[in-house]
């Protein structure tokens, strides 16, 4: 009977350990392309307009690092995210907080995933938040579509 326990228990420790790695796996192979037609800002970072490459960092962790750069090679940065739960979608995408003129990174999401990534608000969004006062509670979301 013992046996049978021991069986059934690293039986479970074993699925539960293959399907985090096949998981990380699928997140690793993914890397996004986009064309963001704005100016933006992650972290505290302010990035020109133009075409970006999105790479998971590191796949296998909750707080994911998400390394953010432009084709042209003149903009590189990494951000910190936390993963979030949502329903897959058919297309990649970027989804950025706007206020009046300005862009911030707010989440990412990968093509028929149901996690996406958070990005942390910036020092200077939150300053612009308190300066803008209730009128920042009417934050527009704009998404663009990855590939």
């Amino acid at each position: 009977m013992k046996k049978h326990i021991y069986f059934h228990f690293i039986a479970a420790i074993l699925a539960s350990v293959l399907g985090v790695t096949a998981q990380a796996q699928s997140r690793s192979r993914q890397q996004l392309r986009v064309s963001v037609p704005f100016a933006f800002n992650v972290g505290n970072k302010s990035l020109p307009a133009g075409e970006y490459r999105l790479i998971v960092v590191n796949p296998s962790s909750d707080r994911s690092v998400l390394q953010i750069a432009s084709l042209d090679g003149k903009s590189t940065m990494m951000v910190r995210t936390t993963d979030i739960s949502g329903w897959p979608t058919s297309k990649a995408k970027l989804t950025f907080r706007h206020y009046g003129e300005q862009y911030f990174l707010a989440q990412v999401w990968m093509a028929s995933d149901a996690t996406g990534f958070a990005t942390p608000s910036s020092n200077a969004e939150k300053a612009l938040r308190r300066q803008l006062g209730k009128a920042a509670k009417d934050v527009d979301l704009v998404a663009v579509n990855a590939r």
